[in-house]
């Protein structure tokens, strides 16, 4: 019995060698395995890269898409993957990758400002915009607040939200070495101007004297003060204010030039004030200021007086618009005592100058060179403010957007 006991006590050390080599051995299957799944990750992960190296997004987003079934954990993958859905205009699968991101409990603080980021900007270009708003809201203060903060500002000017936008921007200007006062000035003049139009007067001088505050001497806080005190039938002082537009920034007068006439016609001043506008044309005898004034000479002073003006303006400022007008007023002359041949001649003269000018004059964004027939402040296509010269031009068409 001691022998068979003692023999069973030599077994043992044989048994735990055995043990031994037998996890070793599946240890360096489990290594196997895993090796040959990184390699098969990084396969289909060189496989997707060069895919899109050789512009082919979609086996490309499938190989990556294998990848991130591999490992679920690869987070980085992850955002890329739901990057480039949304770049593709695939906003859903967007959504859901990112989604996916923002919903795992161990991730980290900043990778899940990341994915809240990202979906805020999925579900913006989407046009959810509610809930573009929530998900961005909840982005901290690290790495992505910047980012998080402009989209939010974008989505804002998108709704017209401009109380919103205000408090946007003064946060991001908060964040960031970069004034945003330009932006704020401009959205309490949308505030104005949308408050004017409902005749909220108190509303309206409110938004203009914080737009004065953020930028002062604002040229477009300016105009709208000054309609503001028309609105008050109180054309002195609006005539007062419009007068420091047209010294400190006179080619925006063209904007208020009608309202100005009618502000000195209540005052029985409209002579002056017509005397003061072409006393402008010496500098800005262009575009609809030109046009403005011409209208107000032949009016008060008649079509002799018009032609006289347009004359001098051709001496120094010769432009398209300004020889049309010419014709159109010395066609007015013919029609009262010229041959009726002068004025076939003109009014040919005439339509073909409208024609031409028609085609040619338009306002200029400086910052991505879109053209359009009317002033913005904000370009309609590259979405900055006061991009647009306030000068219309007559070059060339080109091969641009416009409207």
């Amino acid at each position: 019995m001691i022998q068979i006991e003692t023999g069973w006590l030599l077994l043992i050390p044989i048994f735990f060698g055995l043990g031994w080599l037998a996890s070793r051995w599946d240890l360096r299957l489990e290594a196997r395995q895993d090796e040959r799944e990184r390699l098969k990750q990084q396969r289909s992960t060189f496989k997707g890269l060069n895919l899109l190296l050789n512009e082919q997004p979609d086996q490309a987003i499938e190989a990556l898409v294998k990848v991130a079934q591999l490992d679920p954990e690869t987070v980085d993958l992850h955002f890329s993957l739901g990057n480039l859905f949304r770049r593709r205009g695939e906003t859903e699968r967007a959504i859901r990758v990112h989604q996916h991101l923002a919903n795992r409990e161990d991730l980290k603080p900043r990778d899940r400002d990341h994915a809240a980021y990202e979906l805020g900007r999925d579900f913006l270009r989407a046009g959810l915009l509610d809930r573009a708003e929530a998900s961005l809201n909840q982005v901290g203060s690290g790495k992505y607040a910047i980012p998080a903060k402009e989209s939010l500002l974008e989505m804002y000017q998108i709704e017209k939200d401009w109380k919103k936008a205000i408090i946007a921007a003064t946060e991001l200007q908060d964040l960031q070495d970069k004034s945003h006062q330009l932006e704020i000035a401009q959205f309490y003049c949308e505030i104005a101007q949308e408050a004017l139009l409902r005749k909220d007067l108190n509303e309206a001088e409110s938004a203009i004297r914080n737009a004065l505050i953020a930028i002062p001497n604002h040229s477009r806080a300016l105009i709208l003060q000054g309609d503001y005190f028309l609105a008050k039938e109180r054309p002195q002082q609006a005539i007062e204010v419009w007068g420091v537009v047209a010294k400190e920034n006179p080619a925006y007068m063209h904007l208020v030039a009608d309202r100005w006439m009618a502000a000195h016609t209540a005052l029985n001043q409209a002579d002056q004030g017509l005397d003061q506008l072409l006393a402008l044309l010496k500098t800005q005898a262009i575009g609809e200021l030109l046009d403005i004034v011409h209208k107000h000479v032949m009016q008060i002073r008649g079509a002799q007086a018009a032609e006289a003006m347009l004359v001098d303006v051709m001496q120094h400022s010769p432009t398209l618009s300004a020889l049309c007008k010419l014709a159109e007023t010395r066609l007015a002359l013919a029609e009262v005592s010229g041959p009726e041949t002068r004025v076939a001649d003109l009014k040919s003269t005439l339509g073909l100058l409208k024609q031409r000018t028609t085609s040619l004059a338009r306002y200029t964004c400086g910052n991505c060179g879109f053209r359009a027939r009317r002033f913005y402040w904000q370009c309609p296509g590259c979405n900055n403010w006061e991009a647009y010269s306030p000068r219309r031009t007559e070059g060339a068409v080109p091969s641009g957007p416009s409207m």
